[in-house]
């Protein structure tokens, strides 16, 4: 049995993901992918198998691919030709498809009225099963008609493998980091304004931003505050384990890997309560949650962070790793394998 693994936009993480599914599974697997949007190196090193890139806009054939139809495909990206139109030939050949999707709970009247109807007129008779990153997507899908054997979760996560715990928490520099792009939903330049006001008071603190985007230049200049073009996962990795806490403003994350991330290098969090995966890695033993885009309930997150004494430090660490260990490369590789089995008895 061919299994089919795809992801729109594929990064780096995902090929983790990938590759630990085709160990678990032991069957042939060909993996399907667009270029991700931050370009990334070694990509199918790290997956040990090629990757068979498209263009997500334009629907396509297995045939055109070089491949036969899998009996079994794991279909991510709907909204884009390519990829549903290999996962509808998977279906008119009897194959069964796993859905991937990020999307989490947040009870407003489309999720509420419309996209349920819209889900179950248009995708419910298309997927086979479900795969969701955490408790707010199993919500979600079971509101849009899924049965609840056939949704799992665990489908978002790095690998520890390449981040992991470094120097104690306690003894790592006086940093807030932020990684990721420099546009609105990140709210990167709210980040910069509350620093600034919480930093009259701590001025021993320091700001890091990793990213890039459209809203660089407008980013304060000030000693406090040090911006670093994307890095490399390995140097992204090194960052994270020098930093103290992570801090996540968005005004929207559909689940938040970078986030993930943070917390298997043992960080505190400070997360804004738009941030998906803010369920399942944040307490309140290892960080601390505020309003999306409220500069003074930032400043507050940012000051209640930096009060943290060693004790607390210690536990952050130990509770960030803790609930880091439940998502990864096992975790996405056992749920999938879960899935074609419960599949199978269908």
């Amino acid at each position: 049995m061919t299994i089919g693994l795809s992801w729109y936009g594929l990064p780096q993480f995902a090929s983790r993901l990938f590759r630990r599914t085709s160990e678990v599974l032991d069957e042939p697997c060909v993996v399907v992918g667009s270029r991700p949007f931050v370009p990334v190196e070694g990509m199918e090193r790290a997956l040990g198998m090629p990757i068979h890139w498209v263009d997500g806009r334009r629907p396509i054939r297995w045939r055109d691919i070089g491949l036969d139809v899998p009996r079994i495909f794991v279909q991510s990206g709907w909204a884009y030709p390519s990829l549903s139109a290999l996962g509808s030939e998977v279906k008119a050949a009897g194959g069964k498809v796993i859905g991937l999707s990020d999307a989490n709970w947040r009870g407003d009247l489309r999720q509420l009225v419309l996209a349920p109807v819209g889900f179950r007129l248009k995708y419910r008779a298309h997927f086979d099963a479900m795969l969701v990153p955490g408790r707010e997507g199993v919500r979600l899908m079971r509101w849009f008609g899924m049965p609840a054997d056939r949704i799992r979760a665990g489908m978002l996560g790095a690998d520890p493998a390449l981040f992991h715990g470094g120097p104690p928490l306690a003894t790592r520099s006086r940093t807030f980091l932020f990684v990721g792009q420099f546009v609105a939903r990140k709210d990167v330049l709210g980040l910069a304004d509350a620093f600034l006001e919480f930093a009259k008071d701590h001025p021993d603190w320091r700001l890091h931003l990793v990213g890039g985007g459209e809203q660089q230049d407008f980013i304060p200049v000030d000693p406090r505050i040090s911006v670093e073009a994307f890095v490399q996962p390995e140097d992204l990795a090194r960052r994270f384990r020098g930093a103290r806490f992570f801090v996540l403003p968005s005004g929207f994350e559909a689940w938040g890997v970078v986030a993930h991330e943070a917390a298997l290098s043992g960080c505190g969090l400070v997360l804004s309560d738009r941030i998906g995966s803010a369920e399942d890695l944040c307490t309140p033993a290892n960080g601390v949650r505020f309003k999306a885009g409220r500069k003074y309930d930032l400043v507050r997150a940012l000051t209640e962070a930096a009060a943290f004494d060693e004790a607390r430090l210690t536990a952050a660490e130990e509770e960030s790793q803790r609930l880091a260990a439940q998502f990864g490369p096992d975790r996405f590789s056992h749920e999938v394998a879960a899935l074609i089995n419960k599949l199978g008895e269908a």
